[in-house]
């Protein structure tokens, strides 16, 4: 008997929650299907790995006298970088702030170059001929760049071409953060106001409580129709739309729970959950001109190297490091649709110099890691219990982070802690904590199921995902049909034969 009365109970309740979870299947299906379609429609890039400059000894001898001329004397970031003409000195002093840069033929400063330099990096990954329109300082997420891209500040690049393309440049490490037109931007604002309710974002409870009760609502239509497929008698049915809603029913349920089953945790842990990840500067170098060596002879056996990067960086003992990167491809280089995913480290190796002499020092990238870690959080090397070099992008650093290599830093700590760090400029690149990573492991294999890259590639995982949607989409339509079928028998006061029959092994 207690089985029949589950069958009554998830059938009224599956019936009753009929608006609602069609209502959430259409929002959450069909803006759901954008996501895969913004990838493949979207604009795409000509250029993979950053750019490079070859590097001579001039290039580090001048670095002291542009510090002395120009009164720097703490900095979160310095680096030779190339740029359109040719290596520049880079400091970051800020992170809200333009980057400053200056030249290293004639120590001259070079005013709004960080504008400039972003209209270079925007052409060199995209090759747009078209003009700019125009180049905006971007200090907030917005509809064409939202909060998953994580860099910030950025330099918006609009061409005035047909398509609206626009690109958002983080100039900090040469990296392209977003590529975008007037396609993408629609599809993406209708995404988000769809999937996300970002229309609510001022008032966070009511947006957490609508999308809840959404999710809630496709939840219960996927528990009550479990329920049904496995306890219901099996029995001929008449009206072949009902027929075909209840073997499609079959394919579906479990997908559509994991689906509303994920998408509540990843609802409740943005909401109110911890959220720690994110890029972040180191501290302020000290730079004091004597720690730095005008002699950049040193630097004579890597001026045919194609190199990333000159970085000076704070070393463990308290003097200052020369690092550098050396690069792992060549501009323009061509690489696959996965690989772009996958991530391909920018850089094969790196090596470090006593700045105050030259000398190759015997430190690495991981020594620096942790040193840096340490720096950033103040966890003890005692409380390290796995370092690995990231290479590929993952579920715990995946390729919206935009940097490889990075360093993966797990400690015993109170929130369980794993953090990234780009060793080339000392920047913590992401962090997570248990609450953040058990979610990411919910939404990774549950709602996206990623696991499934790699078993039929990314594009046969979005096809099967969307036919999923589709399938489940035709299968509330049958719901609805039979829904106001039943209504007009109501009306017309006629028998309906909806009662469900008695569960399997009662009389």
């Amino acid at each position: 008997m207690a089985t029949n009365t589950l069958v009554k109970k998830s059938f009224n309740w599956h019936r009753n929650l009929g608006w609602w979870g069609a209502a959430a299947l259409i929002i959450f299906g069909l803006s759901g299907i954008l996501h895969p379609t913004m990838r493949w429609t979207g604009p795409s890039t000509i250029a993979f790995f950053p750019p490079q400059s070859q590097m001579s000894a001039a290039h580090t001898k001048v670095i002291p006298a542009i510090l002395e001329k120009y009164d720097i004397t703490a900095a979160k970031v310095v680096k030779v970088i190339p740029s359109k003409t040719g290596p520049v000195l880079q400091i970051t002093e800020s992170e809200q702030q333009a980057r400053r840069y200056f030249a290293l033929n004639n120590k001259q400063e070079l005013v709004d170059y960080d504008t400039q330099h972003a209209e270079w990096l925007a052409r060199y990954y995209t090759g747009e001929k078209a003009p700019v329109e125009s180049i905006t300082f971007q200090n907030e997420f917005d509809s064409a760049y939202p909060w998953v891209n994580r860099l910030l500040p950025v330099y918006r690049v609009n061409f005035a071409s047909d398509d609206g393309l626009t690109a958002f440049i983080y100039t900090e490490t040469n990296a392209l953060a977003s590529l975008t037109n007037d396609w993408k931007t629609t599809l993406q604002t209708i995404f988000r106001f769809m999937h996300t309710g970002n229309w609510l974002d001022d008032v966070e409870h009511a947006r957490v409580i609508l999308m809840m009760l959404l999710l809630l609502s496709l939840l219960g239509m996927a528990a009550t129709g479990t329920a049904m497929i496995f306890f219901m008698k099996k029995r001929k049915i008449n009206q072949s739309g009902r027929r075909w809603h209840r073997g499609i029913a079959y394919i579906i349920w479990f997908p559509v729970f994991l689906f509303s089953a994920s998408g509540i945790y990843h609802l409740l842990q943005f909401a109110y959950g911890d959220n720690l990840r994110g890029l972040r500067l180191g501290e302020p170098l000290a730079l004091n001109q004597t720690q730095l060596s005008s002699d950049g002879d040193w630097l004579a056996p890597y001026a045919d190297v194609p190199l990333n990067a000159i970085s000076l960086l704070a070393a463990p003992d308290g003097g200052l490091l020369f690092r550098l990167g050396l690069a792992q491809g060549r501009p323009g280089e061509k690489v696959s649709n996965k690989a772009r995913f996958d991530g391909i480290p920018s850089e094969k190796s790196a090596h470090y110099f006593d700045a105050s002499n030259g000398r190759s020092v015997p430190i690495d990238d991981l020594n620096m890691a942790i040193h840096m870690a340490e720096q950033h959080l103040g966890l003890s090397a005692e409380q390290i219990t796995h370092t690995e070099r990231i290479t590929r992008f993952g579920v715990h650093y995946d390729f919206r982070n935009k940097r490889l290599p990075a360093w993966r830093i797990d400690y015993d700590s109170d929130l369980g802690d794993i953090i990234f760090i780009d060793p080339s400029t000392g920047i913590l690149a992401d962090r997570l904590v248990n609450s953040q990573r058990y979610e990411i492991y919910s939404f990774s294999f549950l709602h996206k199921w990623n696991p499934l890259q790699g078993l039929i590639g990314r594009n046969a995982r979005d096809i099967l995902a969307i036919s999923i949607v589709t399938i489940a989409l035709l299968t509330m339509f049958l719901g609805i049909r039979m829904k106001l079928h039943r209504a007009k028998q109501l009306g017309a006061k006629t028998p309906t034969p909806d009662t469900p029959p008695i569960a399997k092994g009662e009389t």
